[in-house]
Parts: C-alpha cells; sequence; structure tokens
C-alpha cells in the first residue's frame, strides 16, 4: 500500500465523525429505548405457547391416563403394541395379546388409552 494511504487514514481517524440526527433535539423515545427487551419477552411468550405448553398438558394427560389405568383396558404402547392389561404392578403392566401371550411392559411406554375391551365370546 501506499504511503499517502496511510496519511488519509490517520486524517479520517482525527476528524470527529458526523452525529446522527436526532430530529429537534430530543431524546430517543421510550420505545426505542426498551424494543430490544420487549421483543426478547415476546419471543418467551411464544415460545411458551407453542413449546412448553403442549408439552406439560400432555405430560398431564398421561399421568392421568396412568392413575386412571385398570385391568382390562386396551392400550397402545410407544412401540406400537395393542394389548389390554392383564395386572398392574408399581412401575409395570403386564398385556394379554394376541393367543393369550403376556408381555410385561413398563407404565412409562403406555402411550393411549385405546378403547373398552368388547366381549370376546362374540369372535
Amino acid at each position: 500500500m501506499e504511503p499517502r494511504y496511510f496519511q488519509y487514514l490517520a486524517q479520517e481517524k482525527a476528524t470527529e465523525p458526523p452525529s446522527l440526527p436526532s430530529g429537534n433535539g430530543q431524546q430517543p423515545s421510550l420505545w426505542t429505548a426498551y424494543y430490544p427487551l420487549i421483543m426478547v419477552l415476546i419471543f418467551f411468550a411464544i415460545l411458551y405457547f407453542f413449546s412448553i405448553r403442549p408439552q406439560r398438558k400432555e405430560e398431564q394427560r398421561r399421568k392421568d391416563l396412568l392413575a386412571r389405568l385398570k385391568k382390562g383396558d386396551v392400550v397402545i404402547t410407544q412401540a406400537g403394541i395393542i394389548g389390554s392389561v392383564h395386572s398392574i404392578k408399581d412401575d409395570t403392566v403386564v398385556l394379554n395379546l394376541q393367543n393369550n401371550a403376556r408381555m410385561e411392559v413398563l407404565k412409562s411406554t403406555i402411550y393411549d388409552l385405546r378403547n373398552k375391551p368388547q366381549n370376546q365370546d362374540q369372535e
């Protein structure tokens, strides 16, 4: 680079930068001062209503479902296994599958209650 360019830069730095126009000498409005804070609050409100709140409602629904679970209910597990409840233990459930097969699964894997079992004698 040429040495004259450095002199030009030195002169540019020495001068005072132009000030921003402030309108008619007034201070910025409150909206301008609090705009970033308001945007952050709006972001967290949107995050709460679209992410956190539905997740809590789903957790409450599953908690109620597991509390109401009783023998004979037809349930669907998270793996997609459908069976009727044979017995309930502390943290596990024994499911009756087809052909009198039984499977013991964790209560936490029960996803939904399908429907009440119909009379199997009618089949």
